[in-house]
């Protein structure tokens, strides 16, 4: 909890650009050893920099946090998602998916059937396609439902027309199987809602590694196409 105390005040005190060392002392109520510790396996590690008296963050946010879940920290995102632009999200979102092997775009806009559908984050590595829905918002449980349905109903329009997202991507497998996800800041209530997955930040990559096992219990649409 003192490091996640201090790895949470760094967060806040990076969007700054140059911090001190009393200035994380003071916003994280800690000090002495602890603090130097901490720094020092920052330097080392070559996510900060000393600048004259202070030091400067050599990651993006979305980075830093990388970071610090790869060091088994929990980072509580919703106390600092006021400090954090919101393309931070999408971008752990991406770099995670990346870290798995996958291919990754962001806000891609697919015209289907009529209409014009955009999702936040689209992950795919044959056979399959995860269309993301992103969501930061503070308290998502009361509309989770009407969340869930709209982007049930994006991912359908889209496999009505298969080859005009494959398209956008680049993508020739000629078949795959389109999941939609629902990636959140927060811990989310329900991991399910009907058949697709609530996902928090902290679980996408247990969901990435279990996906194998439960992709036959999640709301799927199997498409085929023809290359255009």
């Amino acid at each position: 909890m003192i490091v996640e105390r201090l790895a949470k005040s760094l967060m806040v005190l990076s969007k700054d650009g140059v911090f001190t060392r009393e200035s994380l002392e003071r916003l994280s109520g800690l000090g002495g050893s602890i603090v130097e510790s901490f720094l020092n396996e920052l330097l080392s590690d070559g996510a900060i920099t000393r600048v004259g008296e202070g030091y400067r963050v050599n990651m993006r946010p979305h980075a830093l946090i990388r970071y610090f879940m790869n060091k088994g920290l929990s980072v509580d995102l919703e106390e600092i998602s006021d400090f954090l632009p919101w393309d931070e999200f999408e971008a752990l979102i991406r770099l995670i998916f990346e870290e798995w092997g996958f291919r990754v775009v962001s806000r891609l806009r697919v015209p289907v059937v009529g209409t014009r559908v955009e999702f936040d984050v689209i992950a795919y590595r044959e056979p399959r396609v995860l269309l993301i829905e992103a969501k930061r918002w503070r308290r998502v449980s009361g509309s989770l439902s009407a969340i869930v349905k709209r982007h049930l109903e994006k991912v359908e329009l889209v496999s009505r027309e298969p080859e005009v997202l494959m398209n956008r991507l680049g993508v020739r497998w000629g078949e795959a199987l389109l999941i939609p996800v629902v990636i959140t800041w927060h811990k989310a209530g329900t991991s399910m809602l009907e058949g697709v997955p609530i996902v928090s930040i902290y679980q996408v990559n247990s969901f990435i590694m279990e996906l194998d096992g439960i992709v036959d219990y999640v709301r799927a649409f199997r498409v085929s196409w023809r290359h255009l």
